[in-house]
């Protein structure tokens, strides 16, 4: 029992080691075409490396400052500085969408004059100049304008074409101009108008450069603005380093580093010229705010004097002050308190005609109110018009931003109405209760004069009116130095710097990936094709139906291989003389007759072709064999052995004054062989094969021939062969290799597992395999010529 779990386990190993070394040997025979495949991708890999124009990684971190915040709503915000209900990534998302907008990506460019290229002729590809440029290329219009707005830069036809000519400086004040084409235009010279087809230009000499330059080919590129805006809008890259962090990394890849560095650190500053416009507005609108009211403050301050003048005159009073200063002792803590409720009242009055009456959207900010909530709701809504007067610049009111910001403004501004109106109503009932205090002392002064008490009056509007104008005149100066310290939004933490290698292309990778592709293209296709493939090649296709295999017919394309002979040591010829020993291993060696099947599963498998050989071996071997031929629908015996035609198995069965060995026939090239013809080819040939006549003839030959071969009809075409099967001892089943679909094995399967045909095995016609030194064709003087090493892996 352990002996055969051994056995067990040494077969499961035996056939796994088998099948690994078939699959290995399955890819090893296309080492040449591995080989040829590393190679070509190699090449390619090394042209790539060699003619792709570098790329370099530029890159830059600015921190996005945080504006002032209000109270939040709740009382959360000290938690969500500790990160608990996370933080409200709008902000950054607007400044990166601001940041990767198309209006600040054309400012980098026109400052940079990006459009247009300089390329100066160099192996293996053409170096672009930036920003040391050989020479400046301008429009003659632009040059003769005095209107240099947007709009001339966007409607100058430099900016508006493609274009591609060439220049060699010859001197710093002549130089030839070259068409797309190469062919010269002529010298011309520096600074004067060259007509093109794209439009009048002028090009001015950088006199800087010009020995760098001097008798160089350079390359002018001049690409559409819109088509450049495009490229960079798509290429440079802002986003935050991190999901909690304000910080953003600016990137951008491009064939020259300086350019790149240039290109980001003037699209840093572009963003924050525009952050401080913005923020400049803010005080523009609270200084005119300010001034407008300190104006209407002057004439009410200016009327108030001209009025208490007037009663003094009128009432013929001197000094009332001092007439009435010990009954106004009482009341003075009552009157300050009158004038600050007065002043706020004032303040809130104008807040809420400046909230009704506002176009621009920007609301004046610290003007003096007191209440800090209303405070904060002024300057929440002032940061949300300026986002979104921002996003506006690159986008329209349609944008879901717009809306959204829209949405908030009208909540903070009815917010702050519903503030103001509620602080309004809390100082009148202040003042209203002031003022009843106030008659109360006035009540009790029985002794002052009315004249006393209306002067009073005129003198608390007075005061009320001046604590208000130095109130206004203070804010007014402080806005002013506000604006004047306007800080940038980005703090710039690293500025642009380039990678000093370049990131592509990357020498290893490419190789590395030439050799997995290399490896993989041919792999692919031949397992594809392996997949594909439903041919019978060798032994290994034929292991499931389980039928001995017998062995294997080299594949021949010469007429002289069609029968062996005598002394022949092809690789044929040592096919056969192996099948011949399998056949006296599967047949009984004592006795007579030994009568061999030779069928197909379809015509053309070369069951004619394995039967003539095989009696031919036998023949030769010394054992007297006959050759019957029983394929009565379509005979190639005869043929191939170019007999002429002869009395056979047909005549046989339908003249019954024939004998058997009236058919039977020498073949003169073999000693100990003869044949048998099938005869004239019959209309029922199933019918004569039911005859008893056939009987007779292997009876005859049983007792007067070692081994009888017998060709047949395939038995995947017409039953022929089944039916004398009876007679055979022996059946050799051909497959003919890369001819017979795998499909149709079921076909032997069948007759074997049914026992239609008896003692079966398969024979394997055609295959390309080369046996080697101790295969087929070894020794016998049969060697062949060594070929070099170049010639035996492509061969």
């Amino acid at each position: 029992m352990e002996f055969e779990q051994t056995n067990k386990y040494s077969d499961e190993f035996f056939e796994e080691s088998v099948s690994i070394k078939s699959i290995f040997e399955t890819y090893l025979i296309h080492l040449k075409w591995f080989v040829l495949s590393v190679l070509v991708f190699a090449t390619l890999a090394f042209l790539k490396i060699r003619y792709e124009v570098p790329q370099y990684y530029t890159s830059a971190q600015v921190l996005i400052k945080k504006t002032e915040k209000g109270n939040s709503i709740g009382g959360l915000s000290s938690f969500q500085d500790m990160g608990i209900f996370g933080k409200d990534r709008s902000k950054i998302e607007n400044e990166i969408a601001i940041m990767q907008s198309r209006r600040l990506t054309t400012e980098v460019i026109k400052e940079l004059n990006l459009n247009i290229q300089y390329l100066v002729e160099n192996e293996p590809y053409n170096l672009e100049q930036y920003p040391d440029i050989p020479f400046i290329i301008s429009s003659a219009s632009k040059k003769d304008s005095l209107d240099k707005n947007d709009a001339f830069f966007y409607n100058d036809p430099i900016n508006k074409v493609s274009a591609f000519f060439s220049i060699m400086i010859l001197s710093n004040k002549k130089f030839e101009y070259f068409s797309v084409e190469g062919n010269s235009l002529g010298v011309k010279s520096f600074g004067n108008v060259i007509n093109t087809d794209f439009g009048n230009i002028i090009i001015e000499l950088n006199e800087n450069k010009i020995t760098e330059f001097l008798k160089k080919t350079i390359h002018v590129v001049i690409t559409p603005l819109e088509t450049v805006i495009d490229i960079y809008n798509n290429s440079i890259v802002v986003e935050a380093i991190d999901e909690k962090s304000d910080v953003l990394n600016i990137s951008l890849k491009g064939n020259v580093p300086e350019k790149s560095v240039l290109i980001i650190n003037n699209l840093i500053e572009q963003y924050n010229a525009d952050a401080v416009e913005d923020k400049a507005k803010i005080y523009n609108k609270t200084t005119d705010f300010l001034n407008e009211r300190i104006n209407l403050l002057t004439n009410q301050l200016s009327a108030i004097e001209t009025s208490a003048e007037q009663f003094k005159t009128q009432k013929g009073l001197v000094d009332v002050q001092s007439e009435s200063g010990v009954f106004l002792e009482s009341s003075s803590i009552n009157e300050r308190k009158l004038i600050n409720a007065n002043t706020q009242l004032q303040l809130i009055e104008y807040m809420i005609n400046e909230l009704n009456n506002n176009k621009s959207g920007l609301l004046p900010a610290n003007i003096g109110l007191s209440d800090p909530s209303i405070l904060n709701l002024i300057r929440e809504y002032n940061i949300l018009v300026l986002r979104r007067n921002r996003i506006l610049k690159s986008s329209t009111s349609m944008n879901p931003l717009i809306v959204e910001i829209d949405s908030q403004l009208s909540v903070l501004k009815n917010n702050l109405k519903s503030s103001l109106n509620t602080l309004k109503s809390s100082i009148q009932i202040q003042l209203n209760s002031l003022n009843r205090q106030s008659g109360k002392i006035s009540s009790k002064i029985a002794s002052v004069p009315r004249n006393e008490r209306l002067y009073k009056d005129i003198i608390r509007q007075q005061e009320t009116k001046n604590a208000l104008y130095l109130f206004l005149l203070q804010k007014r100066e402080e806005s002013e130095i506000s604006k004047s310290v306007t800080v940038e939004n980005a703090r710039i933490i690293n500025a642009a710097y380039s990678s000093r290698k370049p990131i592509s292309p990357k020498k290893t990778m490419n190789y590395l990936a030439s050799i997995i592709m290399g490896l993989f293209l041919p792999f692919a296709i031949i397992f594809i094709k392996d997949v594909l493939d439903t041919k019978v090649h060798d032994e290994n296709d034929i292991k499931k139906i389980r039928i001995p295999y017998i062995g294997d017919i080299p594949l021949t394309t010469s007429n002289k291989d069609l029968y062996i002979s005598e002394n022949d040591n092809s690789n044929i010829a040592e096919a056969f003389r192996y099948i011949r020993t399998n056949i006296n291993f599967m047949l009984d060696s004592k006795k007579m007759g030994k009568t061999v099947f030779v069928t197909s599963t379809q015509s053309g498998e070369g069951k004619s072709f394995t039967a003539i050989n095989l009696a031919s071996s036998l023949a030769i071997s010394g054992k007297k064999t006959v050759l019957l031929a029983m394929d009565l629908r379509a005979p190639k015996i005869l043929e191939y052995l170019d007999i002429e035609d002869m009395l056979g198995v047909t005549n046989f069965i339908k003249n019954k004054e024939l004998s058997v060995s009236d058919i039977i026939d020498h073949v003169t090239k073999f000693d100990n062989l003869d044949i048998i013809s099938s005869g004239d080819i019959p209309p029922n040939p199933v019918e004569l094969l039911m005859s008893k006549r056939v009987k007779e003839i292997f009876e005859h030959l049983n007792e007067r021939y070692e081994y009888i071969i017998v060709d047949t009809a395939p038995v995947g075409l017409v039953t022929d062969t089944i039916q004398i099967s009876k007679f055979s001892d022996l059946t050799i089943y051909v497959i003919k290799a890369n001819f017979l679909d795998k499909r149709m094995l079921h076909i032997p399967e069948k007759l074997n597992i049914e026992k239609k045909l008896k003692n079966m095995s398969i024979l394997i016609n055609g295959t390309n395999n080369n046996k080697g030194a101790y295969g087929y064709g070894y020794g016998y003087g049969n060697k062949k010529k060594k070929l070099p090493w170049y010639q035996r892996v492509f061969k």
